[in-house]
Order: structure tokens, then C-alpha cells, then sequence
């Protein structure tokens, strides 16, 4: 039997074809609800109904520094009776107002339009598909600040410059924290400080810092967030000639309320499916369902895939409370790790929300180098924030704001 014949060497390196996939790819983005930017999971749908945003005449408005919008106040008092005379009981109009704000926001890119730099990457397309990504980093963008804006009043580009003193974080007027009995709810403060230290207070008295289940999504939550929002006289949205209000909703809770077998009041049940919504509502990105509460509205959930946390801190007063973010290129900035985050989770009704584009998104280059290297990008005018009416002179109470609340939730271990 003759010898086996032997393996040939691996061909020297310097001769080895390497092949390259022409094909650039892109990584997948989470999807945003309130923009409706399509990214993983995705379906033909499309954003939450615009009743959420309040409506500034952008055209009227160009030109001013900020806007004051004016609220007329019902009447009140008693009405005048038997033979007593009407004269001098008159009562005169009361109004609060607010104020609206604007600042620049802009983002660009660089490429190389001849040489070599320009042939290197040129069969990938890389440097094409790098400035028409601007588009969605602008529309990731408009999401983070319509969530900062919901969670700490101001979007992000009032923060900076000519509006920084008077733009500050702060939180959302309304708070409402699962498992909290009512009269430990916490009750809003123009001292931030005092504040931060109502909402901290209401988690420790819901069940402290440590997640547990009642902390997080319940079937009777629904009911009490409907008639939470009754109270707090937060401005309805009509939804199929109903009175209404979406809940946003992180996908944990979702999971929870799609599982009747998580805990006995969870409610998995009660959902109205998909298929027996209406055909709009249907179309809502991640909408999971409606609660048809007693209390006379109604409750669509949402889920929200880039939805905001809190963090609380401390052993005592003042206590710490950190929002996180997901941030436009997904960069998680939640710490969905950390023992003691939560889910800020909100409650959308009329007018949550307020967008004054002063000045429309436009392109902007930047040649140097004789046009060989460019710098590509897009800037405006934009101020997102909660609208909220006070009186000319303000006192602890009077401040109103009835747009949206923040739904404070436990995030516990589910999987």
C-alpha cells in the first residue's frame, strides 16, 4: 500500500484573495412612538395622535423672542340671590399665563468629496449614507427632548445659552407613584429640592427602593390613574367620541399586563385585543390595548421602547432622583442595572406637550481645503416643554399645569 500523499500548504499570504461585502450595513435603532421613527420590530404604523402636542402659529410667531399664552380661569363664587341688588357683584375676568421659549439645536458630519480618502470609501457608499443619517439622528433627537420634556419640563436645547436661567430641569408637575396611597401622592413644590423630596418620599412609602410586584403594573392601577386624572383635571383627548388618555408604558410593563399568570391583579384579561380596536387606533405604534375604566375614560397603553427612568438616592433628606435616557445612536443611558431604577411611565392627555419650531430644520455646509473636506449638517430653532400657567403674581399653589402626569413604576425581576 503506498504511502498517503500529503496536504498542500495554505497559499502564502501575500497571494490570498481576501473578498470584501460591498453591502454597508447599518445597526438596527429602537423605535420611537412619539416620532414615529421605524427601527426594530418594525410595522406600518404610525404616531400617537397629534391632540397630545399643543398647536403654536409658527407663522405669527417667528419673529418673537418667547410667547406668552393666556388661560382664562372659570367663574367662581356664589350667585346672588333673593332681593339682593346684582350691582357691585360683578365679578371680573381671571386669567394665568405661561411662557414658551426657543434656542438654537444643529448637528453635522464630515466627509472628503475628492481624493483619496473620498476612492477608499467610495465603493461602500460610506460617506453618502453618513450624512443621510442626520435624518434620523435628528428625529432620535426631537424623541429624547419630548421625553425630557415630559419628565423634566424642558427639552434639552432650552438648557443652554440664551435660555439656560430660565430653562432649568424640573420636574413635572404631576407625579403619581404606584402603590402610594393617595394622601401620600406627592404634591408639587416650586422648591425643587422640597419636591425631589415629596416624589422620593411617596416611592419609599409605595414600598421603599427595593422593587416588588405591587410596585408595578396593576390592574388597579388603571382605575386609579383614571381617577387620578379626573381629579388633577388633566385635559382629555377624544378618542372615538370617548373621553381619553394614553399611557406610555415601557416594554416590562407591557410584558406584565400581557400576563395574566404574573400576579392575581395584574389584569392580563381585561385587554381589549388589537383586532377588536379601531382601525386607526390599531395603527398606533406599539399600541397592546385599551382599559375601558368605570370612571367614565378611557385608558389606551402604548409602549414606549425608548421610555425614561428615574433613579432615587439617599438615606435621607434631601434625597437624590436622576432621570436617564436613551440617546439618539441608542446609547442606553437608563441604568436599567442599578436596584433601584424605576420606570417613568406618563400619562398623555390634550396638549401634553408643547413643539414651537420658530425656525424649520434646514441644511447647512461647510467647505475647507479648496471643497476637498466638507462638513454636512442640519440646524433650527426649536423649543419643546410643558406648558404651564401662572397667575402675575405666584404663590406655592397656583402654578397649574394639566397636560400629562409622570406614572412612577417598580421594575421588578421578571425574567
Amino acid at each position: 500500500m503506498s504511502a498517503p500523499l500529503a496536504a498542500l500548504p495554505q497559499l502564502p499570504a501575500q497571494s490570498q484573495v481576501a473578498g470584501f461585502d460591498k453591502t454597508l450595513r447599518v445597526r438596527a435603532k429602537i423605535r420611537d412612538v412619539y416620532v414615529g421613527l421605524d427601527g426594530m420590530y418594525n410595522r406600518a404604523q404610525e404616531a400617537i395622535p397629534n391632540a397630545v402636542y399643543m398647536k403654536v402659529d409658527e407663522k405669527a410667531m417667528a419673529g418673537s423672542n418667547n410667547v406668552t399664552i393666556t388661560m382664562k380661569l372659570p367663574l367662581i363664587g356664589p350667585p346672588n340671590l333673593g332681593n339682593n341688588r346684582l350691582t357691585q357683584t360683578e365679578e371680573a375676568p381671571r386669567t394665568k399665563a405661561a411662557k414658551i421659549y426657543r434656542n438654537n439645536y444643529s448637528k453635522a458630519v464630515r466627509i472628503e468629496t475628492y481624493g483619496v480618502r473620498q476612492l477608499d470609501q467610495e465603493p461602500y457608499g460610506l460617506y453618502s449614507k453618513h450624512v443621510n443619517e442626520l435624518g434620523d439622528w435628528f428625529s432620535e433627537f426631537e424623541g429624547l427632548e419630548i421625553r425630557q420634556a415630559g419628565l423634566e419640563t424642558f427639552g434639552m436645547s432650552l438648557w443652554f445659552g440664551d435660555t439656560a436661567a430660565i430653562c432649568q430641569p424640573v420636574w413635572n408637575p404631576n407625579f403619581f407613584v404606584q402603590n402610594c396611597p393617595r394622601n401620600l401622592q406627592p404634591v408639587w413644590n416650586s422648591n425643587l429640592t422640597v419636591y425631589t423630596n415629596n416624589i422620593v418620599n411617596s416611592i419609599i412609602s409605595a414600598g421603599g427602593f427595593a422593587q416588588s410586584n405591587p410596585q408595578a403594573a396593576t390592574f388597579q392601577l388603571m382605575n386609579s390613574l383614571g381617577l387620578e386624572a379626573i381629579r388633577r383635571r388633566l385635559f382629555p383627548l377624544n378618542i372615538g367620541g370617548n373621553h381619553a388618555y394614553i399611557l406610555m408604558v415601557s416594554q416590562l410593563q407591557a410584558v406584565i399586563y400581557g400576563d395574566p399568570t404574573w400576579s392575581a391583579n395584574t389584569g392580563g384579561a381585561v385587554w381589549i385585543q388589537r383586532n377588536q380596536l379601531p382601525d386607526k387606533v390599531q395603527n398606533w405604534h406599539g399600541i397592546i390595548g385599551k382599559f375601558q375604566g368605570s370612571g367614565g375614560v378611557d385608558i389606551y397603553v402604548v409602549v414606549d421602547y425608548r421610555c425614561p427612568s428615574l433613579i432615587p438616592s439617599g438615606t435621607s433628606e434631601p434625597f437624590g432622583l436622576t432621570a436617564g435616557y436613551v440617546w439618539p445612536g441608542d446609547e442606553d443611558r437608563r441604568n436599567h442595572d442599578n436596584p433601584h431604577v424605576r420606570d417613568a411611565c406618563i400619562l398623555l392627555g390634550q396638549g401634553a406637550i408643547c413643539r414651537w419650531n420658530a425656525q424649520k430644520l434646514h441644511n447647512v455646509t461647510q467647505p475647507d481645503d479648496y471643497g476637498r473636506i466638507e462638513g454636512h449638517g442640519a440646524a433650527g430653532v426649536r423649543g419643546i416643554q410643558l406648558v404651564r400657567y401662572d397667575q402675575q403674581n405666584s404663590s406655592a399653589t397656583s402654578l397649574e399645569y394639566r397636560g400629562s402626569m409622570v406614572v412612577v413604576m417598580a421594575r421588578p425581576n421578571y425574567y
